[in-house]
């Protein structure tokens, strides 16, 4: 699951291709502005001759507005081949602690307009500095605006920032080096001695010649190497063996390409054996100004929550922008322990500010000492940072919110998992999913009490005829047994597995066989 890797560490020195940007270095003017670029109404441009990095001009930017908060500096559209890895940088003065600047692409893709937004900023210097951002075009992207963003960062806003741009470029590499767009592994907490599986989605101009995954248990002194199970399409699936309650993996990945390009991920882990704690309910977008969200977590009365953090990741960029400690607190004895933005939200245990996360696309992940043990990420899944499990919940209407039922139920798959409701239920159980305005299901899931014996009668777990027959699939996905009727028994071997039940059309149960 976590982290999922636009940044990449590259050991070669290779070439550009032509920049794409039209008059780069702003020498040419027409009107009062460098030909070629825009600016949106908050802002001011002045052909600058003094302050200056190369050649003989630069640009003069000055923050005015003071109805926004931000206003915008482009160029484009500028045709892009989809799949690409481009390097947008540009060398700017911020010398004024009024406004900063901060570097955007905003990428057209077949479904419309996506954004990827730089983490960094520009710090405070008399000095020239460079900000660059390197990232991949999305698979459908056929142009881009190239934009950088003039921020108020004073106190209290009064206007007038100045700030200086010069030497800008968006370029695509000759030599491309293999990207590795994102990262996860399933099941997000596997239980002691269950096989993991990591995925990896990476594309390169050419191909990916050599793949090696590495993995250490409670550290990566001496690493063990594994390269991949299965590829399919541009995935890569490797298995860590089975690991001890209590343990943390560590892995990373390494791939080489056929022109001897290598890029290395970030580090990843998990933690073996199930917390039992998830989020449970989610409520971002109240209708008119946001006032009343709330994050909902769910598990065993009387759980402390020492260690636990939920932290907020920007969809656009990948960033982290919003943390909440829960150390000092325990889930109460009703199993629903509620964050909120203020006091209005009903039954809250917390309140924070940072509750009130963003519109989709988004993600909030819950971590224990930071390592991800449940994660939701909302939107459709095309061109942003998704950092949830396997597939995206949908990003919900103003008004509604996303929650699981039955309480924690969890498959490791958002869009499984969550649901679009249209009434929030803070610190209560959420309806059946009969209930769900949004759910064609004609039954409501079973609980089922996990351990499961193998070789018991599956009707001590589904009693209903109704809900036969019952397909059984393991964790890759793949369909293993059909049971046909309650009197037969439960003939696998010990392992996780989802069951698919008859009338009920896009939920599963999860069971734990043990011998």
């Amino acid at each position: 699951m976590k982290k999922y890797i636009r940044t990449v560490v590259v050991i070669v020195t290779f070439g550009f291709a032509q920049n794409l940007l039209q008059n780069p270095g702003f020498e040419d003017w027409t009107a009062g502005m460098p030909d070629h670029w825009e600016k949106e109404i908050g802002i001011e441009i002045f052909q600058e001759d003094i302050i200056v990095r190369g050649g003989t001009y630069s640009v003069r930017e000055r923050l005015i507005t003071q109805t926004q908060d931000s206003a915008d500096f482009f160029q484009g559209p500028i045709a892009v081949s989809p799949n690409t890895r481009y390097v947008y940088s540009l060398w700017v003065v911020d010398n004024d602690l009024r406004g900063r600047l901060r570097q955007w692409i905003r990428w057209h893709t077949t479904s419309g307009w996506t954004n990827h937004w730089s983490p960094s900023y520009s710090i405070n210097s008399p000095d020239w500095q460079e900000l660059t951002m390197d990232t991949l075009s999305p698979s459908d992207a056929d142009s881009a605006l190239v934009c950088v963003r003039a921020y108020d960062s004073a106190a209290v806003w009064n206007g007038w920032a100045i700030l200086y741009i010069d030497d800008a470029s968006f370029e695509a590499p000759l030599l491309q080096t293999p990207v590795i767009n994102r990262v996860w592994h399933d099941p997000i907490n596997p239980d002691p001695g269950v096989t993991e599986n990591v995925y990896a989605w990476a594309t390169d101009d050419g191909t990916i010649d050599y793949d090696t995954l590495y993995y250490g248990t409670n550290n990566l002194a001496s690493p063990t190497a594994i390269t991949h199970t299965a590829i399919s399409s541009d995935t890569f699936q490797y298995q860590i063996p089975g690991q001890s309650s209590g343990d943390t993996v560590f892995y990373y990945l390494l791939c080489i390409d056929d022109q001897g390009l290598q890029t290395f991920s970030d580090t990843h882990a998990y933690y073996v054996g199930v917390f039992g704690v998830t989020i449970n309910e989610l409520y971002y977008d109240t209708p008119g100004i946001d006032v009343g969200c709330f994050i909902e977590l769910y598990g065993a009365g009387d759980t402390s929550l020492d260690g636990f953090t939920l932290v907020g990741v920007n969809g656009n960029d990948g960033t982290e922008y919003a943390t909440i400690d829960l150390d000092g607190y325990s889930i109460p004895s009703d199993g629903f322990f509620v964050v909120g933005d203020d006091a209005s939200v009903p039954h809250v245990d917390l309140i924070n500010a940072d509750a009130n996360l963003h519109n989709g696309p988004d993600n909030v992940e819950l971590r224990f000492y930071n390592i991800t043990i449940d994660a939701l990420g909302y939107g459709d899944l095309n061109g942003w940072d998704f950092t949830g499990e396997w597939t995206p919940a949908t990003d919900v209407a103003s008004g509604h919110c996303l929650g699981r039922h039955p309480d924690g139920y969890d498959t490791d798959n958002n869009v499984d998992d969550f649901y679009d409701y249209d009434t929030q239920t803070a610190g209560e159980p959420n309806p059946a999913v009969g209930m769900r305005e949004n759910n064609s299901s004609t039954a409501r899931l079973p609980v089922i009490t996990n351990l499961v014996f193998s070789g018991i009668d599956c009707a001590h777990m589904i009693t209903a005829d109704d809900l036969y027959p019952i397909r059984i699939y393991n964790v890759t996905g793949q369909m293993i047994a059909e049971v046909s009727r309650p009197e037969a028994k439960l003939d696998v071997p010990a392992g996780i597995y989802f069951l698919r039940l008859n009338n009920v059309e896009h939920d599963c149960t999860k069971i734990v066989v043990v011998k």
